[in-house]
């Protein structure tokens, strides 16, 4: 590949991640997005002579300007807002890939690509982010070594005061050398990516050494989070079906003092909100007193009581990576005696997020901040602390109203339960009748048009998605006098060996009944049959490597979006716990040893004593092979040359050994076409000798064509003449 397709390949990339990072967020809209993505593989195919037309940079100049008054005619009418920025920032960068012509416009490019990058912070805390970081890190290098060698390559052929037949020349040139093939090669592309470990050790470093007296790590991004149908404030009949095969994770429970069941699947239920009216087509919840959930002094909130931490009924305990949802929902696991929320960080503080629990046992948190929640959970193990307990704010007559038409269902309920007068066990009864009877779980909805869906289901269809079922034992209890309400949370949970948890995805929300017994509470009911559980997402290999992905983002959000202060603190704990006892067990090994002689020198316990040392000491040694590796010194002595390249350099070390013996030789700080030209400016008497020479080993060195015999005998005579003592007594012109 030729230089300036190499280079064009590395800005492209860099920019398209720049752009990617721009549209993480929900600020740019589909169409907007459809656009910046055509305007970007459009202008990949903007080439001279077009980009070279003075009109053409023109009309773009003007556009920006256009736009960019625009932006503001809409800031002042509509409010500003950071969509409007986001856009006027990726047209930024699409000007200038329509326009890059020199090394200066590429490096343009890199700089609106970096800034975009650090948009992309505020924008998301997505994985997605992660790897258009990861991308950057690896293609800063490229982009910063091919510009500064195009800008040395364009300098080396500046001719802005030469004639116009001068200035062709030495745009034919430029244009030889940047097409040529030799310039870099995929050693250097290589060896430019291995700069990047240092770079990228260097972040993390930083990362992890520096106080984060603030959320966390990009989490000041406070988006919506994923939807998920049932937790809002109204639940219409069928919204779970239409998500049943959606794979997205939402919930992952690790078993903390057990030992997961890694065959596979294992049945969670963790329950999100209730709702107690229903109108005949939805459900909603009645408003009421909402209490604060008051932390103990170790920050654990009671539900029922404190924790068992031993014994045979020893409380099983759970952690819970809850992703944000669009309702700030606090998913809890049945038999949950209590519960603590990791603490978070703001000013250099650790915060408690305050925990609301309203009618319905409906569990939320304040203040969503876009990373989710994390929290553990304690889960009795008797029978007899399944059910939740009544809320004093409960009136018992929110959960047995029937909206009016539903007299044929009531009719249904009494020929099912037979004159039993139990609650308990008339939802046994309705339990069974649904879940086992002639009802069998879909994925269609019934059509239902005008009439009450409930009685299509029950007396047509006889199929549905799982509220169907829920809504339907729901409101039959109702019409026989016991409390009822309908329930939404997810049931499911299939294991992630990657992860070590128990991954709950969008498919697995489910709807089912929780019924009031006096004397025990409300007990849970679930008269969906057992067919649901083979119609959700597919599994397969798609599965398995979303099982994968989901590992990592789950990594990525607890390990780095919620990185903090307390999470530092905790890591330098665990440190100064690791360091101590490996210095306790070193002195007690020496105690046993029971030797009282003075020990010689061993390899292995020095090793281990000072290992923080010895990495250091590798890694400084693993850094100065790198800049030893590519210093341009040692790289040009190590680099195997073509022959005509040699014969360049060669030619050219004599031009300087006789420029230097005349008292002219050549700055560091300038080219060798710069030396011809300075030369040439102050008259020296061989310039013209001078500027043939340079003009050769620029041709030798970086073009393709080769030297005749003659020609090289001419050079070297030329050089003869500049260095020989006639010369020096000669007089400039």
């Amino acid at each position: 590949m030729s230089f300036s397709a190499l280079h064009k390949a590395v800005a492209y990339l860099l920019s398209g991640l720049g752009l990617f990072a721009l549209s993480l967020g929900s600020e740019l809209s589909t169409p907007v997005q459809v656009l910046i993505a055509l305007g970007y593989v459009g202008s990949y195919f903007a080439e001279p002579p077009l980009i070279d037309n003075p009109r053409y940079g023109s009309a773009w100049n003007a556009s920006v300007v256009g736009l960019l008054i625009l932006q503001l005619l809409r800031a002042f009418d509509q409010g500003p807002s950071l969509g409007m920025a986001i856009e006027f920032a990726a047209y930024l960068q699409l000007s200038r890939l329509f326009n890059r012509r020199s090394a200066a416009d590429y490096q343009q490019i890199g700089m609106l690509a970096f800034l975009h990058l650090i948009a992309g912070t505020v924008l998301s805390t997505k994985l997605s982010y992660a790897a258009v970081f990861i991308g950057f890190v690896m293609a800063t290098p490229w982009m910063l070594a091919l510009s500064h060698l195009r800008r040395e390559i364009e300098g080396n052929y500046r001719a802005t005061e030469a004639s116009p037949e001068e200035q062709a020349r030495a745009q034919t040139a430029l244009s030889r050398v940047l097409a040529s093939k030799r310039v870099v090669g995929p050693s250097f592309l290589f060896g430019t990516a291995l700069l990047s470990l240092p770079l990228f050790a260097m972040t993390l470093a930083i990362f992890i050494m520096v106080p984060r007296v603030g959320q966390g790590f990009l989490s000041f991004r406070r988006d919506g989070g994923e939807r998920v149908t049932g937790f809002g404030n109204q639940v219409e009949l069928g919204g779970f079906g239409v998500i049943r095969r959606d794979p997205t994770v939402v919930l992952r429970v690790s078993p903390l003092d057990e030992k997961p069941d890694e065959e596979g699947k294992r049945f969670l239920r963790l329950r999100g909100t209730s709702f107690d009216r229903y109108d005949g087509r939805r459900w909603t919840r009645s408003p009421g007193d909402v209490d604060e959930l008051s932390p103990d002094g170790g920050g654990y909130h009671v539900i029922r009581r404190q924790p068992r931490l031993g014994g045979k009924l020893a409380d099983r305990r759970y952690r819970i990576v809850l992703d944000q949802l669009d309702e700030p929902v606090v998913f809890l696991p049945h038999g949950v005696v209590g519960l603590k929320l990791a603490e978070r960080v703001v000013r250099a503080r650790s915060v408690r997020r305050p925990l609301r629990l309203g009618p319905g046992f409906d569990l939320r948190y304040a203040d969503p901040d876009g990373v989710g929640l994390i929290y553990t959970v304690d889960v009795s193990r008797d029978p007899k602390e399944r059910h939740l307990p009544v809320l004093p704010s409960e009136p018992r007559r929110n959960y047995e109203r029937v909206p009016p038409g539903h007299e044929r269902i009531a009719e249904l309920a009494r020929e099912v339960t037979g004159g039993i007068e139990d609650p308990l066990a008339m939802a046994q009864r309705i339990e069974a009748f649904l879940g086992r009877g002639e009802f069998t779980y879909s994925l269609e909805q019934p059509e239902v048009e005008q009439r009450l869906p409930l009685e299509v289901f029950l007396f047509e269809a006889k199929r549905g998605h799982c509220e169907y079922f829920s809504s339907a034992m729901a409101v039959m209890l109702r019409t026989l006098g016991v409390p009822a309400r309908n329930v939404t949370g997810f049931v499911g949970g299939r294991y992630n060996p990657i992860g070590g948890y128990y991954a709950l995805r969008q498919g697995d929300a489910h709807s089912w009944v929780e019924a009031y017994v006096e004397g025990r509470g409300w007990l849970t009911f679930d008269p969906t049959p057992a067919a649901r559980a083979g119609m959700g997402p597919p599994e397969g290999v798609w599965a398995d490597l979303g099982a994968v992905m989901d590992a990592i983002r789950t990594k990525w959000m607890t390990s780095v979006v919620g990185y903090d202060l307390r999470a530092q603190r905790g890591m330098l704990r665990k440190l100064w716990l690791w360091a101590a006892q490996r210095r306790a067990a070193a002195r007690q090994a020496e105690a046993t040893s029971g030797s009282s002689q003075s020990p010689g020198f061993d390899l292995r316990r020095a090793l281990r004593e000072h290992r923080g040392l010895v990495v250091g000491l590798l890694l400084l040694g693993f850094g100065l092979w790198i800049v030893r590796l590519f210093w341009p010194g040692a790289a040009q002595g190590r680099r195997k040359l073509a022959p005509r390249q040699q014969q360049a350099l060669d030619l050219y070390a004599q031009l300087e050994r006789a420029l230097r013996k005349r008292g002219h030789p050549r700055p560091p700080a300038l080219t060798p076409v710069e030396h011809a030209r300075a030369l040439s400016l102050q008259n020296f008497p061989e310039r013209a000798e001078v500027e043939a020479v340079t003009a050769a080993y620029m041709r030798l060195r970086y073009g393709d064509e080769a030297i005749e015999p003659a020609e090289l005998v001419q050079l070297r005579a030329a050089i003869e003449r500049i260095g020989s003592e006639r010369s020096q007594r000669r007089p400039a012109a």
